[in-house]
């Protein structure tokens, strides 16, 4: 079964008019397979990352049809881990003795 975050679910039941950037985890599935199923949605592929993981974009409108996707061990979208956020540097002081 597909673990799906919370604004996931949301999105799946209650799709607002817009995109979101999601991260796929693939599991059992193969990459080449699930980016078909993310083009065929209307979305797109926008990062390869590590741990056999995708970043996509799609419409809300198309997070239900990635939830049917056997074999994904789980979607969650890309702000809720903080991918691509581009300020972790902010948080880091370095020593400079």
């Amino acid at each position: 079964m597909t673990y799906l975050s919370h604004p996931v679910r949301r999105m799946r039941d209650e799709p607002r008019d817009e995109s979101v950037a999601l991260v796929l985890r693939l599991g059992d599935v193969d990459s080449e397979g699930v980016e078909s199923r993310v083009e065929a949605v209307g979305g797109e592929v926008d990062a390869e990352l590590a741990f056999e993981t995708l970043r996509v974009v799609v419409p809300q409108e198309s997070v239900a049809d990635l939830c049917e996707i056997d074999g994904l061990d789980a979607i969650e979208t890309a702000a809720t881990l903080g991918i691509g956020s581009g300020d972790a540097e902010e948080d880091m002081e370095l020593d400079d003795s």
